[in-house]
């Protein structure tokens, strides 16, 4: 006896698994290429990884002549503007693979 639901859920299991597969691929693509960005006023350099974690700050000559106040207020902007840009990049390459379904998982 044939089972045509049985046989169209081995094909969506399969499909899934080749999802899967794809996302996993990305997300190591994304982990190979950190974030890095200057701040505007060349104070600041931070790096974060695929998922927005910080994993270097850097204070340039520029940035030691800054009072404190400054200096976190440039840290604390370029860290958020890299942590944007790790989602935005995350979130491209879910659409790559999920299409418009992506849409469905906001990341921010």
């Amino acid at each position: 006896m044939e089972y045509p639901a049985l046989d169209r859920l081995e094909q969506l299991a399969n499909s899934l698994d080749g999802l899967q597969d794809r996302m996993n691929r990305r997300v190591e693509e994304l982990r190979q290429q950190p974030v890095e960005l200057e701040s505007e006023s060349g104070a600041v350099r931070v790096s974060v990884d695929h998922g927005g974690r910080v994993d270097r700050v850097d204070i340039t000559s520029r940035g030691m002549r800054y009072s404190p106040d400054q200096l976190g207020s440039e840290i604390t902007g370029t860290i958020r503007r890299a942590q944007r840009e790790a989602t935005k990049r995350l979130q491209e390459s879910m659409r790559e693979v999920l299409g418009s379904a992506a849409d469905d998982y906001p990341l921010d």
